[in-house]
């Protein structure tokens, strides 16, 4: 009986993905993560420079009434939402 099954034993199960395939699946997905996320940086950084130089073209008027509206004030993170909607802020 065991010269029957012996056969068996060594293949692999029929649904059984192959290794290196699954290993060239999941390197590319990693590249294509990080690369993604290195683009999603590369995008904030130039975000920023642009608000950067909006600001420093602002007149000093314009800039007071930026620090105006950017004041810090202790507001809960819950409660402020609601006090802007209503419009008591």
């Amino acid at each position: 009986m065991a010269n029957v099954f012996s056969g068996f034993l060594s293949l692999p199960a029929a649904n059984a993905p192959a290794a290196p395939a699954t290993n060239v699946v999941e390197v590319r997905m990693l590249k294509t993560r990080m690369k993604r996320l290195a683009d999603r940086g590369d995008r904030a950084v130039q975000r920023l420079a642009e608000i950067e130089g909006s600001i420093t073209n602002l007149s000093n008027e314009d800039l007071l009434d930026l620090a105006d509206i950017f004041k810090a004030e202790p507001r809960p993170p819950i409660g402020g939402d609601g006090v802007l909607r209503n419009g008591t802020a």
